[in-house]
């Protein structure tokens, strides 16, 4: 009796993991007051209310809140039993934006569907789908993984089918993230180097034909390579972020003091909503959102490495990369570092279906390390 007390007394005081909570509660309250500094210009040029791209994504942390619960809080064993559900409702969902009445194209790229203002690009579910799925299959797997034919095939067919149809999409940066992120499962799984050689005499030459077939992408790799080519249309838009960047120095000007978000950054809401951090809080600013996501991606890698839950470990591990290459993919790119994408930066840029897919995996993480508190305390 006394020690299922004990138990109980345990379980309720270590409920979480503090550092990961606090964390993702940080970076969502600097995330918001950034948004709305960086947007309140862009909205008023479009006639709307200053608070307007706040307030939609203020609206969006409901349905993220709901879905960050779900994931933190159901049994492992329960997800893993619903991955191959999980994986197939977001490859249907793929579909959904190519369908009349509901399917949704914008500039060439048909990457969302719903109704009027109410948007959702299925690519973002993807993500956390596929390396939930990729961690049970793996897993499972484990032992017959030098069959490369019957364990890892399936599951390559798979991560590949949902990035076909995200390149059909017009949407090459996204597809490009997701097979990184398939590799990146693969390779923690500890697949034989001959797929990854195999895999790389197939994926190379197909992405160097996407980017030469597109005058889109071929122009934005053109930008990259020579900057000072035509500043004031292939690069214009990292010119104008590395501008923003430098400006910060090592204060910044102050939240809400920034002048080259108006008008200047385009995007400055969203991709480059970065430049717009940078340039009102500086090299401090920036260490610090630093600092907060080196902390979850520290505590879900060092779980994983940890972790005698192989499928809990491949999932952290590929949750913790999937966060991980989306801040650095931003990062870069508007820094100048890497050709421009249309990569959002998670919990700053405005966008409900990005801040959906980063409230599962910040979920998956938070339940995955707070078993592995509750497990030290108990045994410590």
């Amino acid at each position: 009796m006394a020690s299922g007390l004990s138990m109980e007394k345990a379980y309720g005081k270590f409920s979480g993991d503090a550092l990961v909570l606090g964390a993702f509660a940080l970076l969502a309250g600097l995330g918001m007051v950034n948004l709305y500094s960086a947007s309140y210009g862009y909205a008023m040029a479009l006639g709307r209310a200053p608070g307007y791209f706040a307030f939609r994504q203020l609206l969006w942390y409901i349905p993220a809140f709901a879905v960050f619960s779900l994931a933190y809080a159901l049994p492992m064993d329960f997800m893993r039993k619903q991955a191959g559900t999980a994986m197939l409702v977001a490859l249907l969902l793929l579909v959904l934006p190519f369908l009349p009445g509901i399917g949704i194209t914008r500039n060439g790229a048909s990457r969302w569907f719903g109704f009027a203002q109410l948007m959702f690009q299925p690519s973002e579910l993807f993500k956390p789908a596929l390396v939930l799925y990729l961690a049970h299959i793996l897993s499972k797997k484990a032992e017959r993984l030098g069959d490369v034919a019957n364990s890892v095939l399936p599951p390559l067919v798979v991560a590949g089918l949902g990035t076909f149809i995200i390149l059909l999409q017009n949407d090459f940066s996204t597809a490009l993230l997701v097979a990184s992120l398939a590799i990146i499962m693969f390779w923690v799984a500890r697949v034989p180097l001959v797929f990854f050689l195999a895999s790389a005499s197939v994926a190379l030459p197909l992405t160097v034909l996407s980017v030469l077939t597109s005058p889109y992408r071929l122009k934005r790799v053109v930008g990259f390579l020579a900057p000072s080519f035509d500043p004031a249309a292939l690069s214009y838009q990292v010119n104008a972020s590395t501008r923003a960047i430098r400006a910060g120095s090592l204060w910044g000007k102050g939240i809400g003091q920034g002048t080259l978000k108006l008008g200047s950054i385009p995007e400055v809401h969203s991709d480059f909503v970065f430049a717009a951090w940078s340039e009102e809080t500086g090299f401090v600013g920036v260490l610090v959102v630093f600092v907060l996501w080196a902390a979850v991606l520290y505590r879900a890698w060092s779980f994983s490495v940890k972790s005698e839950d192989l499928f809990a470990s491949h999932l952290c591990f590929g949750m913790g990369a999937y966060l991980g290459l989306q801040v650095l993919v931003n990062v870069l790119v508007s820094a100048g570092a890497v050709p421009a994408t249309g990569i959002p930066l998670p919990m700053f840029s405005s966008g409900g279906s990005s801040l959906i897919s980063v409230a599962i995996a910040a979920g998956l993480i938070g339940n995955a390390t707070r078993r592995s508190r509750q497990k030290e305390v108990l045994h410590g």
